[in-house]
């Protein structure tokens, strides 16, 4: 609520102040998702098969290893956004060839848990209706289909449901991939040639399919495909544009980013540590490799240099702060009537 008046007694006082005073709480800037950029062909241009970007692991798992052998290269086969029906949002739509997403009836859709292959059901849940044994999946029980949950107090704790949400669909896939290779190899030697590899697919849902199941699947791509927050929802959103990201979810999204890039960071500058490391590893075990004319610095030297690296980096820290920063007073002078 922002000051819109001022009374007969602020009138008084010889200072007025310089900007509009605001009561309400500072927010963030607010991330807007603008619409995907278009193909040739007028499709969202939403592809990254091949793309180079996920060259490290960045969720503890090796990305581009696991993405190469257990999702077999695949990434997106359509993208729905422009024949997307009102009556969709009832339904799960495939995000990733093995990973779909959705509300709760789509988990207790036998004919379409059975039809679309779905070998584990993961739930989004809030922790009371895990109290209550709600938001389950019978269905999928009943087929003999994997079921698992995230519970979640509130939002705020999807952040650090993530990674685990992470690990559960990565280590489902990795273990039917396992299965389904040692079935393959088994039925080579046996003779039987007709034995196909079956990959796993994972169904992520909540009560509506829009909220916390969406921001997982959201989350899975930035940490797996190394996508930024805008295009990993553009992405989600491509195939199930029901999804609703208030500003609040955005925001812990745009957390979980930076928590990511921290991670990458780290791997990065551990890889380039190593790297130097066996440099000087390899020229310490070849002579030949080292400066003839090396010589050693005195303590006092060593002291001198690291007191005027200090004294100058301080410095120049310091005049960085303030330099071109001209400021804004709070207060002005009231004009003399």
């Amino acid at each position: 609520m922002s000051l819109q008046s001022t009374s007969t007694h602020d009138l008084t006082r010889p200072h007025s102040p310089a900007q509009k005073w605001s009561f309400r709480v500072p927010s963030p800037p607010r991330i807007i998702v603008p619409p995907p950029s278009l193909s040739a062909n007028g499709l969202p241009d939403l592809h990254v098969v091949g793309d180079h970007a996920y060259t490290f692991s960045s969720s503890g798992f090796a990305n581009v290893e696991f993405l190469r052998t257990v999702t077999y290269g695949n990434f997106m086969k359509s993208n729905a956004m422009l024949d997307w029906k009102y009556e969709q949002r009832r339904m799960a739509q495939q995000v990733l060839p093995f990973l779909y997403l959705g509300p709760s009836s789509a988990a207790r859709d036998k004919e379409f848990l059975v039809k679309e292959g779905i070998s584990l059901v993961l739930a989004v849940r809030n922790t009371l209706s895990a109290q209550a044994r709600l938001l389950g999946s019978k269905a999928a029980q009943e087929l003999g289909i994997d079921v698992q949950a995230i519970d979640v107090a509130g939002n705020q704790e999807l952040i650090a449901a993530f990674p685990r949400g992470i690990e559960i669909i990565n280590t489902h896939l990795s273990r039917i991939y396992q299965e389904q290779l040692k079935q393959t190899t088994q039925g080579t030697v046996n003779g039987d040639r007709h034995t196909q590899a079956r990959s796993g697919k994972v169904l992520v849902f909540c009560e509506s399919g829009n909220e916390r199941s969406a921001s997982l699947v959201v989350a899975y791509i930035m940490a797996m495909y190394s996508k930024d927050l805008i295009m990993a929802i553009q992405i989600v959103q491509a195939q199930r544009f029901a999804v609703a990201f208030d500003d609040s979810l955005r925001n812990l999204l745009s957390t979980y980013e930076t928590i990511l890039q921290a991670k990458r960071d780290v791997i990065q500058a551990d890889r380039i540590q190593g790297t130097t490391d066996g440099i000087a590893a390899n020229r310490s075990h070849h002579p030949a490799l080292l400066p003839s004319n090396a010589a050693k610095r005195s303590l006092q030297d060593a002291y001198d240099d690291d007191e005027m690296e200090m004294d100058h980096g301080a410095e120049e820290m310091d005049f960085g702060r303030f330099e071109k920063r001209e400021g804004i007073a709070p207060f002005q002078d009231r004009p003399v009537t």
